[in-house]
């Protein structure tokens, strides 16, 4: 099935997204926080409907936040599911480890698993009407999609996974930056931010982004900059370090075993962000998997021009449908 509603026109994005799609959702969202495993508290936003037929939990990238998908939640609302979205920790309203609101800090990756599994057991599945459970998710989110449906493979029929985050792109050697972030880390510098990388940029240029649709760009970086707690703009050594240490995790022989899920992996055109060859790798230890290559895309997939989005779209609803 593909999907049944045009998409925003990018032409006229920013008075589209705020005279309609926003208005819409508002009507239809809930939102608040829920105290996860370790009692912090994990921000999320619900979009409910009437006679749903299914239920996407999304799952946004590094230095992203729910916000940033709510194109995407429309989508799969107007097509008939529930879409439920959180900030994963160190992340838009969601809570956040001691300095500079600009880096992102993190204990261990499997936090943000926990918080995933919280927010589903306690926000999702009491409002999912015993109706089939998807995800959806973009880069880091990706990496916590995938390790997800390895350690509780009984939740999602039906994992998309956009640009995941199977390895990280530091600019340098795999081995070599393991082998590094680990000693860092050991250190106790793990807090400590990466230099030069975490200094939200308010200029910020289409040009250098991971979009390809100008509008997109700028629609939410004006919300970027409007709002403090969306300015997250790089890692700490500690994050980085976790982040390598995902890859063995997801590419375990057996860890891929224990997924039942079906997956959608889609893979741009031109990514800097994360290593393209590791998703390929990933897939290949699937039993049920699918890698679709987007051509005329960035990392970014859902931010490009509206003839490549139809052509994502439709795949995905197809995939679930």
């Amino acid at each position: 099935m593909k999907n049944i509603i045009s998409l925003v026109d990018e032409k006229d994005y920013a008075a589209v997204m705020q005279g309609e799609v926003e208005p819409y959702l508002a009507g239809i969202r809930t939102e608040g926080y829920f105290s996860s495993y370790d009692g912090k508290n994990i921000h999320y936003e619900a979009h409910t409907i009437d006679n749903a037929k299914g239920n996407v939990v999304i799952v946004h990238g590094f230095t992203e936040f729910a916000e940033k998908f709510r194109e995407m939640a429309y989508y799969f609302v107007k097509n008939g599911y529930n879409a439920f979205a959180l900030d994963n920790r160190g992340h838009g309203h969601s809570y956040r480890m001691h300095g500079s609101t600009e880096t992102v800090r993190l204990n261990k990756f499997s936090d943000y698993v926990e918080d995933l599994d919280v927010f589903v057991k306690k926000i999702v599945k009491p409002q999912a009407d015993n109706l089939p459970m998807y995800i959806y998710s973009h880069s880091m989110g990706g990496g916590i999609a995938a390790r997800y449906i390895q350690v509780h493979n009984d939740v999602f029929k039906k994992a998309i996974l956009s640009s995941p985050m199977i390895c990280a792109q530091t600019g340098a050697p795999v081995p070599l930056a393991k082998t590094t972030l680990a000693v860092v880390s050991s250190l106790g510098l793990k807090n400590i931010s990466v230099p030069g990388m975490c200094k939200f940029n308010p200029d910020a240029t289409y040009e250098n982004s991971s979009d390809t649709c100008k509008e997109r760009f700028e629609y939410f970086m004006s919300k970027r900059r409007s709002n403090a707690v969306y300015r997250t703009a790089g890692p700490s050594f500690g994050w980085v370090n976790e982040a390598l240490k995902l890859t063995d995790h997801l590419l375990d022989d057996n860890n891929c075993k224990n997924v039942t899920a079906k997956v959608l992996i889609f893979q741009p055109e031109r990514d800097n962000k994360v290593i393209s060859s590791y998703q390929n790798t990933f897939a290949g230890k699937l039993s049920d998997a699918q890698l679709v290559f987007v051509p005329g895309s960035k990392h970014e997939i859902f931010g490009t021009t509206n003839d490549v989005l139809k052509g994502y779209l439709d795949s995905i609803f197809e995939f679930l449908g």
